[in-house]
């Protein structure tokens, strides 16, 4: 989990309900290159009968959930407790 903390920090920042970032914006963050496995939705989105992947906690503890747009190559991250806007 430690590769994601620095976007479990960014995400946490954010005032926003909503922040759409670039796969090059979060390699940016992350300060290194995303895995192939991130142009499939499954390594965005946590499989109810798996564990959920480190990237995917990160996103959860942050208070979000994800919605990527695998050719367009972004993310949308999506505040889980609408009132903190």
């Amino acid at each position: 989990m430690a590769k994601y903390e620095p976007l479990r920090v960014f995400l946490r920042r954010q005032r926003r309900a909503e922040v759409e970032l670039t796969f090059r914006d979060i390699e940016r963050i992350v300060g290194g290159i995303l895995p192939k496995a991130a142009a499939d939705e499954a390594w965005w989105r946590p499989d109810p009968c798996l564990a959920a992947q480190p990237q995917q906690r990160v996103f959860a503890e942050a208070g979000f959930t994800v919605l990527p747009s695998i050719r367009a190559e972004t993310v949308r991250f999506i505040r889980l407790e609408s009132d903190t806007v």
